[in-house]
């Protein structure tokens, strides 16, 4: 993970309504918009008060003991789970983000945005959906992601062939494995306390 002078910036489950304001404040770029406990972001100490803050064109956020939420260009939240960093990058004349999985666990809702995930592979989402991303080391020191489908589609490019996974699937996305990464079932209904989290903020930030 790339080191830099991140400021710590304690913020106290301090959110604002997903109100008119926020949404023309992030129609065309990322912004904060929930925050709980320490995050940082890029070099740059944020006030309780500055949120909304919109997201330079390149911004890595990175949460300690709290979790944060973003609302994605074009639509959808990004929400980070505590020991989280992410790289948020505007993307250039897209009309979507592309976010960079560094450490811990993030869950996407991509709302009407179809954001680009990088977390060993490339991942492409599709709109209206779901999904969950966890940065995990192997016993022998190797890094990972469980990537799994909650709603919506997602296809990741290998090595020759791409996998196309649907609602209630997961695979291990590892660079090394080529084509030789498996599609698998798991269980919607199991959520552990972030995917409940990001249930609530999500139904608060759309009210």
């Amino acid at each position: 993970m790339r080191t830099s002078l991140s400021v710590m910036v304690a913020l106290a489950a301090m959110s604002v309504p997903f109100g008119a304001a926020a949404r023309q404040a992030i129609r065309a770029d990322a912004a904060l918009v929930h925050a709980e406990g320490a995050v940082h972001l890029n070099d740059r100490a944020l006030e309780p008060d500055s949120i909304p803050a919109v997201l330079p064109d390149r911004a890595e956020l990175r949460t300690t003991q709290g979790r944060a939420a973003v609302a994605l260009r074009r639509g959808g939240v990004l929400l980070l789970d505590a020991g989280t960093s992410v790289r948020v990058l505007g993307n250039g004349a897209y009309n979507f983000n592309r976010i960079e999985v560094l450490t811990g666990s993030v869950i996407v809702a991509s709302g009407t945005s179809a954001p680009v995930v990088e977390c060993e592979n490339e991942i492409r989402l599709s709109d209206t959906g779901t999904f969950r991303l966890d940065v995990q080391r192997t016993n022998d020191g190797e890094r990972v992601c469980r990537f799994r489908v909650f709603e919506g589609a997602a296809a990741v490019p290998l090595l020759t062939v791409t996998n196309a996974l649907r609602a209630g699937q997961t695979m291990m996305c590892n660079r090394r494995c080529g084509d030789m990464i498996p599609t698998q079932e798991f269980s919607r209904e199991q959520l552990d306390d972030f995917d409940q989290w990001a249930r609530r903020i999500q139904e608060r930030l759309t009210k």
